[in-house]
């Protein structure tokens, strides 16, 4: 039996590495194109990193790629940052290379499917079918729909709960972690198989869907939006600007005869827009019932904000600033579990920006600091440092 498993995780593994191979080759075109430029003259090449072209070259490429492909859509991300070991020293380590695909059956039926590469394995995060009314393409992350219409989903994808779910890929993030929201509440995000109807008037939108869940039996769940000023779905690639979206989300995991545990949660969301300003907010409680006799209460929420430097500076750059802060009904403490604080509170801030007028490359630099940590925080990989300080390279294809 673990012959077979490590057979297929190999077979998996190989399987994105073979398919990045082949969209990168693929791309050298756009590496290596041609200038403009005449050739006595010495000048800046157009697919340097420095030059906005780079992105229009990799586009084009894409474009070449998916007419042989029978308009089968590729596309790729990256990342390497630094970690903390063990001994509170810092590395560099690879992040999660994928690779997301999309593609349609016919105007109104498409396919979408992610394939990730990380230290610890390989895996299809992504991968559903997608029936819609109006035939609007979908995305494999993030926000998928753009017009007034229906969807109905089937696969895996990942769920909309609160609203950090839309920034789970580097490329789609300003910060390099993710709010404890998501971290210590949700586990990193919930990412599951099952069903999901989508719909969207222009200034409500309803998400609703039926889960395999954690219990081994069903869960359902959903999450209503409010946009009165604007469209409330867009593409990945092409975020529409909101001026204000609130959301409710909820989902109930019954206890069942395999597993005698429950488990349910709610979020109340809320994202603004105004100029180069942007900000965020969740607050979410999960509640897990028996846990060793008892039910445990998660509680938590984050304020983020951000602020685009826009024409301040000569390269596009975005600012950003998180407070976010968790606990645990009982607290690790109240029974003895170690020694530390109720509460995990920390303060993030940092930066984005692009290496170059193109958005091929993204680097972004993040300072941590907690104010207050349980014994589990405690116990991390490089909390003894104090105040942490991280970085990261994304390349986007």
């Amino acid at each position: 039996m673990l012959s077979k498993l490590n057979l297929a995780r190999t077979v998996n593994k190989h399987l994105v590495l073979a398919t990045l191979i082949f969209s990168l080759i693929y791309s050298l075109p756009a590496l290596t194109a041609e200038s403009d430029c005449p050739k006595d003259v010495l000048c800046a090449s157009e697919n340097s990193v420095a030059s906005p072209n780079l992105r229009a070259s990799i586009d084009k490429t894409r474009s070449a790629i998916a007419d042989k492909l029978f308009g089968i859509q590729l596309s790729a991300f990256g990342d390497i940052q630094t970690l903390y070991t063990n001994t509170g020293q810092k590395r560099v380590d690879r992040g999660a290379v994928e690779l997301d695909i999309a593609g349609d059956f016919r105007e109104d039926l498409q396919g979408a499917l992610a394939l990730v590469d990380s230290p610890l394995g390989t895996a299809m995060t992504v991968g559903f079918v997608d029936f819609s009314t109006s035939g609007e393409r979908i995305a494999p992350r993030g926000r998928l729909q753009v017009e007034k219409d229906y969807h109905i989903q089937a696969g895996r994808f990942d769920v909309p709960f609160g609203n950090d779910w839309q920034f789970f890929a580097s490329k789609d993030s300003t910060s390099i972690s993710r709010p404890a929201t998501t971290d210590l509440i949700m586990n990193g995000g919930y990412n599951d198989t099952g069903l999901r109807l989508m719909t969207n008037n222009g200034s409500v939108n309803i998400n609703a869907y039926v889960m395999n869940g954690f219990n081994q039996g069903h869960l359902y769940g959903g999450r209503l939006g409010l946009t009165p000023f604007s469209d409330p779905f867009s593409l990945n690639e092409a975020r529409q600007i909101k001026p204000f979206e609130f959301g409710f989300s909820f989902f109930h995991d019954a206890a069942t005869t395999v597993s005698p545990q429950s488990d349910s949660a709610w979020a109340l969301d809320a994202e603004f827009t105004k100029g180069n300003w942007r900000g965020r907010m969740e607050y979410l409680e999960r509640k897990l019932e028996p846990v060793l006799g008892q039910s445990n209460r998660l509680n938590g929420w984050h304020v983020t904000q951000e602020y685009g430097l826009g024409e301040m500076i000569e390269q596009p750059a975005t600012l950003f600033l998180r407070y976010d802060l968790t606990w645990i009904a009982p607290s690790e403490v109240s029974i003895g579990n170690g020694s530390g604080d109720e509460r995990d509170g920390r303060i993030a801030t940092g930066f984005k920006t692009q290496l170059g007028s193109s958005d091929v490359f993204q680097w972004k630099l993040e300072i941590q600091h907690y104010f207050q940590t349980t014994p589990s925080t405690r116990s991390m990989l490089g909390y003894g440092m104090g105040t942490m300080w991280y970085s990261q390279l994304v390349l986007i294809l």
